[in-house]
């Protein structure tokens, strides 16, 4: 059976030469040549720790980070005697590269479950506080870059691309731009899928403000501190125990009614049919449900016929293509 490379002794004397050149060119700054001397000693399993953290300190100097991360993860495991030298080496990569919240969760997890020498504690820990105080001013520029882009295409950028850096920046705090995004509530050429996106994003950051939202040429002053989520509204609720009996008889139905109801009322939000309407929305809801699953069902509420309930159902699938087309 032929042998492979790493089966083979190495002659101390070819060993030694390839460790010399290596190092030499190390230190006359000869980079490749010094990675080719200590790929040669890996070749034969002959590379000792000591290369390998030249070979690191190669990676760097060619700004090869991913190299130099990947090597470092692997001595760090096989070489617990020099764990934290090795971990020092590649907390000073990811900060050498701005990776300053990787730097933060990775200490915030030593510092919790191990004790580590005190030599290397201080270091870490200046390391530590420098990368959470980076990290914040490039999370701030970010946002301030973000929010930017944001305000700039509410005005003028299409619907996918406001879908898009509101979903990012619904991540973040709202309270310093509530005064820039207050009047795109009221904006008529504002699409109504993204109002209800700002609007949650105002309720999930708990902005008490009262604001004027337009919507199908209706006007409604809402808090949003005092507003409830889409489905945990009286008018979902209410129509969501209408099709009790749903549930009960096919639940993957009922799933799909309450996914038609959602994106219905989402498109209206904060606006809410009359409560009287709701047995003829919840009629519509199923029916339409039933239509998309290509589902033959009797249910005895769609037995008789409804002009208001085939109505509701014409406006849900014009809602639907209009806006929710957009989204997918």
């Amino acid at each position: 059976m032929k042998k492979g490379r790493q089966d083979i002794v190495m002659f101390p004397g070819w060993k030694k030469k390839l460790e010399s050149d290596g190092l030499e060119a190390l230190k006359e700054k000869r980079y490749e040549d010094a990675i080719l001397h200590i790929n040669q000693l890996e070749q034969y399993d002959a590379a000792s720790n000591e290369i390998l953290t030249g070979k690191i300190i190669c990676y760097i100097e060619l700004s090869q980070y991913d190299d130099a991360i990947r090597l470092c993860r692997k001595l760090m495991k096989e070489d617990d005697d020099n764990y934290y030298k090795y971990l020092h080496i590649y907390l000073t990569i990811l900060f050498q590269t701005s990776q300053y919240n990787e730097i933060v969760d990775l200490l915030d997890e030593i510092f919790e479950n191990e004790e580590m020498p005190h030599t290397y504690r201080q270091q870490f820990w200046q390391l530590y506080d420098l990368s959470k105080k980076f990290y914040q001013e490039q999370a701030e520029t970010n946002t301030q870059d973000e929010i930017g882009q944001f305000l700039s295409s509410l005005e003028t950028g299409n619907f996918q691309e406001q879908w898009r850096l509101l979903s990012l920046l619904r991540k973040r705090t709202v309270t310093p731009y509530v005064n820039d995004l207050i009047p795109f509530f009221s904006d008529l050429n504002l699409n109504p899928v993204i109002k209800t996106g700002l609007l949650q994003w105002f309720w999930e950051q708990k902005v008490d403000r009262n604001i004027e939202v337009e919507k199908f040429g209706e006007l409604k002053i809402v808090n949003p501190i005092h507003m409830k989520d889409v489905m945990d509204d009286t008018f979902a609720q209410q129509t969501i125990y209408y099709l009790r009996d749903v549930e009960q008889n096919d639940p993957t139905l009922y799933e799909f009614a309450k996914q038609i109801l959602f994106r219905f009322l989402y498109v209206q939000y904060p606006f809410t049919p009359d409560e009287s309407e709701i047995p003829n929305i919840a009629e519509a809801v199923l029916s339409l449900a039933l239509d998309y699953l290509q589902m033959d069902t009797q249910y005895d509420m769609l037995q008789s016929h409804n002009q208001s309930r085939e109505q509701w159902k014409e406006e849900m699938k014009e809602l639907e293509r209009k806006y929710f087309s957009q989204i997918e």
